[in-house]
């Protein structure tokens, strides 16, 4: 674990952190109430988006359609796991290794997407010098048409109905159990804080993964490293969504930040891989039928790209680590552990 990390699971705040807003009812089983059901509706309705984006990525004609699901996919394994906690039950399992095989089989397809949308831009922007940007579409639209053939007979072939059903049922019989029970006390004390517990559990996990790829990438920003970056800062901000759902003080702040600085890890990931597909076209001029002017082209878009992506990397590395936003969200993250994490019960 990197120092960082320690910093700030160690960290003891003073005052806690409470919901901003709580339920309108005050009684402490309203609370319970609210909290959990909360969390299922958000569940719910990730569920119903991943299940009218399938359709549309079957059929392929909605290019953001297979982004959004990739989107929806991870959010709705964040959300799973802090209602879910291990051992989970069988169909959830199932349902989260099924969510995790359609993201993974998106993931190159997204990848051909996100950079025809940038030579397309390109080459409507200035027709007249588009030589190197026409060269990479033609190398990325046959990539794509292979790559969507293999990638939707795999997700054609992936069930979620069952699963997604069966997660109804079990949140409609919660519903129902709980209407019935009386909760009193400190039961219904215990039970309120197991959702924040699972909230200061998750959030403990995704802070150190991302603290942890920030310290990686100032000693090696490869394109590998990068990409763990990249999905460190989703997780982490897909957990801040959740809080922010629950009015965890702070959270806006934190999601806001995680939000900017997601954007700018995006920009420098596909800068990345730009730079890989371009130099695979100048290595392997014949496959691709660059013609010598064309080459130069390319080269030259290299250079540009290069340029841009040190750019990217510059504005990323201003955003962390001494950065004031970046201590901000960090003494977030420790005041939240300390109200509701395991050791806050105690208190």
């Amino acid at each position: 674990m990197s120092a960082s990390t320690n910093a700030v699971v160690d960290t003891k705040v003073s005052t806690p952190v409470a919901p901003a807003q709580g339920p309108k009812s005050p009684a402490v089983a309203g609370q319970q109430s609210w909290e959990r059901t909360k969390l299922r509706k958000i569940a719910l309705r990730q569920m119903d988006k991943f299940i009218d984006l399938v359709p549309l990525v079957l059929r392929n004609e909605d290019l953001t359609a297979v982004n959004r699901m990739r989107v929806t996919c991870r959010r709705l394994e964040e959300i799973l796991d802090l209602i879910y906690v291990r051992p989970r039950p069988g169909h959830i399992k199932k349902l989260r290794r099924r969510l995790k095989l359609c993201r993974r089989t998106l993931g190159k397809l997204r990848n051909c997407d996100a950079l025809l949308e940038v030579a397309n831009n390109a080459i409507a922007v200035n027709p007249a010098e588009s030589d190197a940007w026409q060269a990479l579409r033609q190398y990325l639209q046959p990539l794509r048409t292979r790559t969507a053939s293999m990638t939707l007979k795999k997700l054609g072939r992936v069930n979620l109905a069952m699963p997604y059903l069966r997660m109804k049922r079990d949140f409609a019989l919660s519903t129902r159990q709980r209407s019935h029970a009386r909760t009193k006390g400190a039961a219904a004390q215990a039970a309120t804080a197991i959702v924040y517990h699972g909230i200061a559990r998750s959030l403990t996990s995704r802070w150190r993964q991302f603290a942890d790829a920030v310290e990686r990438s100032q000693h090696d920003p490869c394109e590998h490293v990068i990409h763990g970056m990249r999905i460190a800062a989703k997780r982490l901000r897909y957990v801040a969504e959740v809080m922010n759902k629950l009015h965890i003080a702070g959270s806006m702040e934190a999601l806001n930040w995680l939000k900017s600085l997601q954007t700018t890890i995006g920009v420098w990931h596909d800068l990345e891989i730009m730079e890989r597909m371009l130099r695979d076209i100048l290595e392997h001029p014949k496959t691709f039928h660059v013609e010598r002017l064309t080459a130069e082209h390319i080269a030259s878009l290299i250079r540009q790209n290069h340029e841009i992506k040190k750019q990217s990397a510059e504005r990323f590395f201003q955003m962390t680590r001494h950065a004031r936003d970046y201590q901000q969200v960090k003494r977030w993250v420790s005041q939240v552990l300390a109200s509701h994490g395991p050791k806050a019960s105690h208190h």
